[in-house]
């Protein structure tokens, strides 16, 4: 072997070490950042209280939560106020959201974990887009499948449940993570980031019920908070169902509803150009007038509310009240007063806006003035008493007892 021969050689050896120690290193690199990033935040430079605004959006569709003068709105829903405490604890939990588990996955691979974007098929995730003031893009979050684990319990028949989820971040493939948190509650539904804070009848004095045909129209009042409730106009033989005082004294004394129409709706079209409408009168001073319109598929009515108030802001003391007592007493009352302006003014921030509510809600006031009374009782079972016809006896030929004709136990 020649010294060029021998050149070639070690130059190749040298080549071959050089290229060995890279990998080496690469591979020990490589390991070193995935050994420090369990455990690390997965997002850990998100400006959480710089986002302005996000963005959801999956296979099914999209939803547009903004931040407008410190309020959340939901602009899906004619910018009605959204759940701030579930947003609020949404971007927390990004911010602090921690890799269980660093993941190498190819691009073939994203499908499996269901972390395409959406728009790419049906192994889409869903996509959180942060944005900030002038639009600026703070980060992204794509939230693939959820990592399922088997119930150790037979309780509730065994079965799996979610106990993590596959994270794309920045729509970065070198940082795919496996989290512990599932984030079970992000969808794109709508309804289900609207603030859901209702109005809420209280002390109810009377209801007035107008239907669209006058004779299932009624009214109903009493004559303290404690007392039941009387139906006006009854005619002679007509009597209210004792079975209704209760739920007549507690309409809408609880309501909740479900979503929001959108902007766009006619409201014609949902029959409140000819609805149901009701006034409920309080012993506090509110009046809330009602429109319910035609259910939908699901037995949901739309329904308009106006509320409106009259407050005492001077107490009239009662009779033979002691002076000693007065100052605890206006003092009460001063409290008593700024409570339920504080309630008038929440209240009437729903005017204006048509929600959708659940037959139970509102079913009281979808009664007719029939149903409200007692139903007349039932005939007997025979059915001869009720019917007012006189049934003839008969005598058979040769037959002294019909009841007894062999005399038998007879003495």
């Amino acid at each position: 072997m020649n010294n060029k021969q021998l050149s070639k050689l070690v130059v190749a050896f040298l080549a071959v070490a050089v290229i060995g120690w890279i990998l080496v290193q690469k591979r020990n690199q490589s390991w070193s950042q995935g050994e420090a990033s369990i455990g690390g935040q997965v997002m850990p430079e998100f400006p959480l209280n710089e986002v302005e605004k996000l963005s959801i959006q999956d296979a099914n569709g999209e939803v547009t939560l903004l931040k407008t003068e410190e309020t959340w709105k939901v602009e899906q829903r004619g910018s009605y106020a959204a759940d701030f405490a579930k947003i609020r604890d949404l971007l927390i939990q990004v911010s602090e959201v921690k890799t269980l588990r660093p993941m190498q996955v190819g691009e073939s691979q994203l499908g499996r974990l269901e972390l395409l974007e959406p728009g790419s098929g049906d192994k889409a995730g869903t996509l959180l887009t942060f944005t900030g003031k002038e639009d600026k893009v703070l980060g992204k979050l794509l939230l693939g499948k959820q990592s399922m684990k088997k119930s150790e319990s037979s309780s509730f028949g065994g079965g799996e449940f979610p106990d993590g989820r596959y994270l794309m971040a920045d729509g970065d493939i070198n940082r795919i993570s496996q989290v512990s948190e599932a984030f079970s509650s992000v969808n794109t539904e709508a309804s289900q980031w609207l603030d859901k804070t209702f109005f809420k009848v209280e002390k109810l004095k009377s209801i007035s019920l107008t239907h669209p045909e006058s004779t299932n129209s009624w009214h109903v009042t009493r004559e303290s908070d404690t007392a039941d409730m009387v139906l006006a106009g009854l005619a002679e033989g007509e009597e209210l169902d004792s079975s209704r005082s209760y739920s007549l004294k507690n309409v809408l004394s609880s309501p909740s509803f479900n979503d929001v129409v959108g902007p766009d709706t006619n409201l014609d079209d949902l029959g409140l150009d000819a609805p149901i409408a009701a006034e409920l009168e309080t012993f506090d001073g509110f009046s809330y007038a009602i429109k319910l319109g035609k259910p939908n598929a699901d037995e949901e009515h739309p329904m308009q509310v106006s509320v409106s108030a009259s407050i005492a802001a001077e107490r009239v003391p009662e009779e033979n009240e002691k002076e000693e007592d007065k100052e605890k007493l206006d003092q009460e009352h001063a409290e008593r007063v700024a409570e339920l302006n504080k309630k008038l003014e929440s209240e009437q921030a729903l005017d204006g806006v048509v929600f959708w509510v659940s037959k139970w809600t509102v079913d009281t006031l979808l009664k007719n003035r029939s149903e409200l009374l007692k139903q007349p009782e039932e005939a007997d079972a025979s059915g001869a008493e009720s019917d007012g016809l006189d049934v003839p006896s008969v005598d058979l030929p040769g037959i002294d007892s019909l009841t007894n004709p062999l005399g038998l136990g007879e003495q």
